[in-house]
C-alpha cells in the first residue's frame, strides 16, 4: 500500500480487500504510546526537505541495518522512554567509541 513504486503498489481494489482494511472495519481500541505521538509531532515539525531526505535514507536500509539501528537505539535509551536525550546520546556515542563535541551532539539532535 505504501510502496513508492506505482508498478509494485497495490491497486485500490486490492487495498480495499486487504485484511488491514477489511478486518471488521474498525481500528483497534489500543491507545497510541506517548513516544509515538511525540515522534509524530516532531516529524510534522521538520521541514519538507529533511522529511524527504529521511524517507530516502530509511528506504535504502536493509532489514539487518534497521534491526542494528533499533538495537543501538534501545542501548542508548537508558530510561526506556522511547526517546533519547542529549545526555543519553553523548553516553551512547562514547560507548560506541565516537567522540563528538557538545555542539556536534546538539546538531545531531536537531
Amino acid at each position: 500500500m505504501l510502496n513508492s513504486d506505482p508498478k509494485q503498489r497495490l491497486t485500490a481494489f486490492e487495498v480495499l480487500n486487504h485484511p488491514w482494511i477489511k478486518e471488521d472495519g474498525e481500528a483497534p481500541d489500543k491507545p497510541i504510546d506517548n513516544a509515538v505521538l511525540n515522534r509524530l509531532k516532531q516529524f510534522r515539525a521538520m521541514n519538507q526537505f529533511k522529511k524527504v531526505a529521511l524517507k530516502v535514507i530509511a528506504g535504502c536500509l536493509s532489514e539487518e541495518e534497521i534491526m542494528g539501528l533499533k538495537e543501538m537505539f534501545k542501548g542508548m535509551d537508558t530510561d526506556n522512554s522511547g526517546t533519547i536525550t542529549i545526555e543519553e546520546l553523548k553516553q551512547g556515542l562514547a560507548k560506541q567509541g565516537t567522540k563528538l563535541s557538545e555542539q556536534e551532539v546538539k546538531q545531531l539532535m536537531e
